[in-house]
Parts: structure tokens; sequence; C-alpha cells
């Protein structure tokens, strides 16, 4: 068995400066449809940190898979969904297929917020 890990930390109002100029588009382009539902249904005050911390999930998701943005793994194939008893990752569309070609199992997730920034860190178990 082998483990690797992803963080990332962002300025909550980096996410929110570009969701206020680009809106939809923004939303569409790193956002899988699910988890933009659920972003609709926040309050105004819950809106950037829960964009800023999904998107720290997904940034420290591709470094487990160890590609960041690239070989076509494009960050709404990284789904965060948040339930009680913690987040959990989907992986779609090129990221699943390129993690099953890796040996990816599971991925671990934990996120955490403050006023400012947002962070994500992610542990990846593969096969030996």
């Amino acid at each position: 068995m082998q483990i690797k890990n992803g963080i990332d930390l962002i300025e909550i109002s980096r996410i929110k400066k570009s969701y206020d100029t680009f809106g939809d588009r923004l939303l569409n382009r790193i956002y899988d449809k699910s988890e933009i539902n659920v972003f609709l249904k926040k309050s105004l005050v819950a809106k950037a940190p829960f964009l800023a911390k999904n998107f720290a999930a997904k940034e420290a998701v591709s470094k487990v898979l160890g590609t960041g943005f690239t070989k076509g793994i494009r960050p709404k194939d990284i789904v965060i969904k948040r339930k009680y008893g913690g987040p959990e990752v989907e992986l779609k569309g090129k990221a699943a297929t390129f993690a099953k070609e890796i040996g990816l199992k599971h991925i671990s997730l934990s996120l955490t917020d403050t006023n400012y920034n947002a962070a994500a860190v992610a542990t990846g178990i593969f096969e030996a």
C-alpha cells in the first residue's frame, strides 16, 4: 500500500472576487451540478467560504493524483460531497479513469476555514 497527500490553501476573498466577476461561468467551469445546487442554497455569508473550501479540496485531490489540472483532468471532474461525518470525494470523467490507472483506491479529505482562508488536505491510498 502507498499513501500520498495533497494540501491546498486559498484566500476566500480571491474566490469571492472571481465569483463576483464571472458568476455562473465560474460555477459551471469549476463545480459539478451537485456542488452548484448546494451552493445556491447557502446564505450569502456562507457562499464564498463554501466555494473556496471546495476549490481547495479539488486542488488537494489533484495533487494526490499527481497531475494538477492537466492530462484532461478538470476541476469539475473532482466532486466534493459534504455530509455529516466529513466530506467525500467523487471522481468523474478523466479523473476517475486516471485514478483507476494509477491504482487509487480511496481518498480521505479534511476541510477547514477561517474568516480569510480555506484549506483542504487530501490523503490517497493506492494499491501496492
